[in-house]
């Protein structure tokens, strides 16, 4: 009975050490989105301050397309919110997870993820040369 009960609580160790890893690995892997969403929305923010400083063409161009960065950025996370509820859902109600269908939506949210990550970037280079371009006198 002892041996019995030594190996149900070794199940029990494993599958609440299984359930905690899960959990920490998704909310590790959303966070990095969180951020952008977050500084993204904050920088477009930011952006709108410069508007009525915009004194020729190149810097609306520029203050428009990091502008546009962000927003799409804003959009690919909102994006890969969606696809990451369908994945843990997928994940969840498949025992075999290497199938096609969990392996292709996983390659989707890598991609989208790098995208917003990179227009993240864009924008912020984009608006630091907008404010150091602005502070150059005219």
């Amino acid at each position: 009975m002892s041996d019995e009960n030594a190996q149900q609580e070794f199940i029990q160790k494993k599958v609440a050490f299984y359930q905690s890893f899960l959990s920490a690995w998704i909310e590790n892997r959303m966070e990095k989105d969180k951020q952008i969403l977050i500084l993204s929305a904050l920088a477009i923010g930011l952006l709108m301050t410069f508007r009525d400083e915009l004194p020729d063409v190149f810097s609306f161009c520029l203050w428009l397309l990091s502008g546009f960065a962000f927003v799409i950025a804003i959009i690919i996370v909102l994006w890969i919110f969606r696809q990451n509820s369908d994945y843990i859902e997928l994940l969840l109600i498949n025992d075999d997870d290497q199938s096609e269908e969990i392996k292709k939506l996983e390659k989707s949210l890598q991609k989208k993820t790098l995208w917003a990550f990179g227009l993240f970037i864009l924008g912020i280079v984009l608006t630091i040369s907008l404010a150091i371009y602005g502070s150059y006198p005219h």
